[in-house]
């Protein structure tokens, strides 16, 4: 993708043209940006008790993996975990674009996150982030999860 900046001291008006031949996740990415759109979500930590937190606000930057368990869905970052009132599905949707895909029926994973893949026995692949843990990508979604890494590298390129 080729970018050009233009410096005009005498527009009236600041403007964004986006020329694009289908439309792909970096240029959904970009319409929100301009747009404002960038999902954001709110959590408090996960070990803090109902009445007494502070609600905290993410970004898809700051989140390495969603976990739902016990019909509850926690945000992982860097610095802690976070319970959110989402759902997984909605979560799926809003971050498709920003590298969310879903590696099992209780996973949402960010793929820029990831530090290396390793497969395993049963046809399993293990995704390993920056942060040290690591997540199963369960084999019934590894052809999507493939295909979503293909759709993410083409965008990079």
């Amino acid at each position: 993708m080729k970018l050009n900046l233009y410096e005009d001291k005498n527009c009236k008006e600041e403007h964004v043209d986006v020329y694009f031949t289908n439309m792909r996740p970096v240029v959904r990415q970009i319409i929100d940006s301009v747009n404002s759109e960038r999902p954001s979500f709110s959590g408090r930590p996960a070990d803090e008790d109902l009445d007494d937190w502070e609600e905290t606000i993410l970004g898809p930057d700051d989140i390495y993996y969603f976990d739902f368990v016990d019909r509850k869905l926690f945000a992982y970052t860097k610095t802690g975990v976070f319970r959110l009132m989402n759902t997984l599905s909605s979560c799926e949707e809003m971050l498709w674009n920003y590298g969310f895909v879903r590696v099992s029926k209780s996973n949402l994973i960010n793929v820029y996150k990831i530090r290396q893949l390793k497969p395993d026995l049963n046809m399993k692949v293990y995704a390993f982030f920056d942060n040290g843990e690591r997540i199963c990508i369960n084999r019934s979604y590894k052809k999507a999860f493939n295909e979503y890494l293909q759709l993410m590298k083409r965008k990079t390129v």
